[in-house]
């Protein structure tokens, strides 16, 4: 017995020492991999509208428009950063493929990806990314954009004037932003989705001719339109966090469906119509878990309202304005006369667990 204690012993010890060495040994060998690349796409034969994709294993992705011309259809610079332990001999291509294989000048398609983690390589146990991937485009040409991202985050900026085809921005982990300057279109439809991340969007003086989806399971959406023009559906919905939709003075192309959504957060509404909105919106605001909380103001003879609240136990809590009148058993709050207008918003306010506020005030 006294011969296995002391087996035991020596086990626990080797082990301990093995173990001290192992970490002494990869801050030993720690430090980091730092790499730029550059490609630019120049297409032999130029079309209307130019199709470009890029996806992404890891890293932020960046859209930005050139500030003096330029003969790239597109420039694209590359930043990555590898830290960890045990990076002694490394190179980026024990994590990633080469650069030779990123970008594809014929389709137009970018392909960063990850090598597969390996299990007795030390250096994947304890590694840290920062990569960006930024993108310049031209203000003269217009896009068709796809950018898919599985870890980090995508941001674009659209500079003043600049037109565009359809837009989609998707991330599995993290947030999407997509800002415009002013005097923009989007010809074709508007996605912006992530699993995990927050979703937002601050936009002026632009035309969404084919609609606006924002969505999102586990983040907050964020959606602020000035001076808009709406032509489609208008979707913002999420799942574990809160939804906030502002609205200044929009125009719609035809009558459209606006649906805001969260499961377990509130929804959050402001809108001003000053001006003739050109057409009905309709949709239904709702919530599992949150409050439904909407401010509105108009100044026009030729615009109605109506919101119609829906709660399972909280309460209706709506601000008396001699404009608007409460009608249903406390749960309809709309315009006096609600129906002579030319053009009606008309919103259904649903929660099951919270309570439905509205202030609102019509001419």
């Amino acid at each position: 017995m006294r011969n296995y204690k002391i087996a035991l012993i020596i086990a626990a010890a080797l082990i301990l020492g093995g173990g001290i060495g192992f970490i002494i040994t990869g801050f030993a060998s720690a430090g980091s991999i730092e790499n730029s690349f550059n490609f630019t796409y120049e297409p032999s034969s130029p079309d209307s509208i130019e199709d470009l994709t890029f996806n992404v294993d890891i890293g932020k992705i960046l859209f930005k428009y050139n500030t003096s011309p330029t003969t790239s259809y597109a420039n694209i610079d590359v930043d990555i950063e590898i830290a960890g332990l045990y990076m002694e001999g490394k190179t980026y291509e024990n994590f990633f493929h080469p650069s030779t294989e990123w970008w594809d000048n014929v389709t137009a398609t970018f392909n960063l990806l990850t090598l597969p983690d390996v299990w007795f390589d030390p250096s994947h146990w304890f590694k840290s990314y920062d990569i960006t991937v930024a993108i310049t485009l031209r203000t003269d040409v217009v896009y068709d954009l796809t950018a898919l991202v599985s870890v980090g985050s995508i941001e674009m900026q659209v500079s003043d004037g600049v037109v565009l085809n359809g837009t989609s921005l998707t991330s599995s982990t993290g947030s999407i932003k997509l800002n415009t300057s002013g005097n923009n279109e989007f010809l074709g439809k508007v996605r912006l989705e992530s699993s995990a991340g927050n979703v937002e969007s601050s936009t002026a003086k632009t035309n969404f001719t084919r609609g606006f989806r924002a969505l999102t399971s586990a983040g907050s959406v964020s959606l602020n339109y000035t001076n808009c023009l709406m032509g489609d559906n208008l979707i913002g919905l999420t799942s574990a966090g809160s939804v906030t939709f502002k609205s200044y003075n929009m125009i719609y192309i035809k009558d459209i469906i606006l649906n805001l959504e969260s499961s377990a957060g509130d929804i959050n509404a402001d809108l001003y119509q000053y001006i003739t909105m050109g057409a009905n919106v309709s949709g239904s605001w709702k919530t599992s878990a949150g409050n439904v909380n909407v401010h509105y103001r108009d100044n026009l003879n030729n615009t109605d309202v109506k919101f119609v609240g829906s709660t399972s136990v909280g309460t209706f809590n709506y601000t008396p304005h001699a404009t608007m009148e409460i009608t249903g058993l406390g749960s309809i709050y709309s315009t006096l006369n609600y129906g002579d207008a030319m053009y009606r918003y008309e919103f259904s306010l649903d929660t099951s667990a919270g309570n439905v506020i509205a202030n609102a005030q019509s001419a």
